[in-house]
């Protein structure tokens, strides 16, 4: 038997009848159908690797996220908790922690979940000694 006589047989035909439909004005690809196949077949384990990487990687971002914002809040409580000593503070002070109070904030809108009723009336007085602050300009 013959190499013609080998794709004239079997495999030959259906390699050329791959090759006319992709070549044909109808939209069917069987080579890159099949080299996808053959792809997922050899990278598949490479694959569910990356997949579990990228959801640990989102994991660890909202994780993030969340330590970020605890930590906003902290300072935030810091700062009132002086305030109510009647420790005096400059703008520059202040000005940082309105904008930990922005992002603490911010973050509480996108994850309602997020216990925030610690901050609230902290928050609130803050701003009030600021605006008061501005009025008399008694900052330090």
């Amino acid at each position: 038997m013959n190499l013609w006589e080998i794709f004239a047989g079997g495999g030959g035909i259906v390699v050329l009848v791959m090759t006319f439909i992709q070549v044909s004005k109808i939209q069917i690809n069987p080579w890159s159908w099949l080299a996808k196949k053959i792809g997922k077949a050899i990278n598949g384990e490479i694959i569910e690797k990356v997949d579990k990487l990228s959801d640990d990687l989102s994991q660890l971002r909202l994780e993030s996220e969340e330590r970020d914002a605890t930590a906003c809040r902290t300072r935030i409580m810091r700062f009132n908790d002086e305030i109510l000593q009647g420790r005096e503070h400059t703008k520059e002070h202040f000005d940082q922690t309105l904008i930990d109070i922005t992002n603490y904030e911010r973050y509480c809108e996108e994850h309602p979940k997020f216990k925030n009723s610690v901050a609230v009336a902290t928050i609130a007085n803050i701003r009030r000694v600021y605006e008061k602050c501005m009025k008399e300009k008694s900052f330090l």
